[in-house]
C-alpha cells in the first residue's frame, strides 16, 4: 500500500495532476434512521493556537454528539486545516477509559490507590486538607492550566483580588502535557 500511494505521489507531482480522495455523497437518512447531521463551529483547545474548527454532529430526540472534527475552510487562520491532535480530540469526549468522576487517594503517593467520589464530597475533602493546612493567602497557588491561559486571565485577576491569592501560574500549555509540567507536590 505504501508503495501504490508513493508512486501515486510521484506521478501526480511529475504530471502536475492532482488526486483526490472522495466518496460518493450519503443520505443523512442512510447513516443513522432519524437522525439530523450538522456541522458546528469551534475553536479547538488543543494548543495555543486555537485553530478554527468544525464538528461534524447528530441529533436526535434533543440529544447531540459530536462525531468527527475537521478544520474550518473560511478560517483565514488555519485555512481549512487541524493538525492529528486536533482531529484525534473527539476522544477527549468519548475516551471510554477518560476519568469520569472525581478520585481520592487512598494509598500513599506513588501508588495508584484510589477511589470514586462525588463532587461535593471531592470538594469537601479538598477543603477540609486545606482548612488542616491553615495557609496564609501568600502561601496559596492557584493554578490555572490553560487552553490557552490569555482567555481566563479576566478571570484569574479578580478572583486572585477577592480571596488574596497572590500567587498565579497560567501557561498556554497543551492540557495534554499540562499535568507532566506540573509537581507531584501541587497535588493534595
Amino acid at each position: 500500500a505504501a508503495g501504490v500511494v508513493a508512486g501515486l505521489a510521484y506521478f501526480a507531482s511529475k504530471y502536475n495532476f492532482n488526486i483526490f480522495v472522495t466518496r460518493d455523497a450519503v443520505n443523512d437518512e442512510e447513516l443513522q434512521p432519524g437522525w439530523q447531521y450538522s456541522y458546528v463551529p469551534s475553536i479547538c483547545a488543543f494548543c495555543s493556537s486555537t485553530c478554527d474548527i468544525l464538528v461534524e454532529t447528530e441529533y436526535k430526540n434533543g440529544y447531540m454528539r459530536a462525531l468527527e472534527i475537521d478544520g474550518n475552510p473560511l478560517s483565514p487562520l488555519n485555512e481549512g486545516k487541524v493538525c492529528p491532535r486536533g482531529r484525534a480530540g473527539i476522544f477527549r469526549t468519548y475516551n471510554v477509559d477518560r476519568l469520569k468522576t472525581p478520585l481520592i487517594r487512598t494509598g500513599p503517593k506513588g501508588t495508584w490507590s484510589f477511589r470514586e467520589a462525588t463532587w461535593e464530597e471531592a470538594i469537601n475533602y479538598i477543603m477540609q486538607n486545606i482548612k488542616q493546612l491553615n495557609p496564609q493567602p501568600y502561601e496559596f497557588l492557584l493554578i490555572g492550566g490553560g487552553i490557552p491561559c490569555a482567555n481566563y486571565k479576566p478571570y484569574f485577576i479578580p478572583f486572585t483580588l477577592g480571596t488574596q491569592i497572590p500567587n498565579i501560574n497560567g501557561t498556554p500549555m497543551q492540557t495534554c502535557l499540562f499535568s507532566d509540567q506540573v509537581p507531584i507536590g501541587f497535588v493534595i
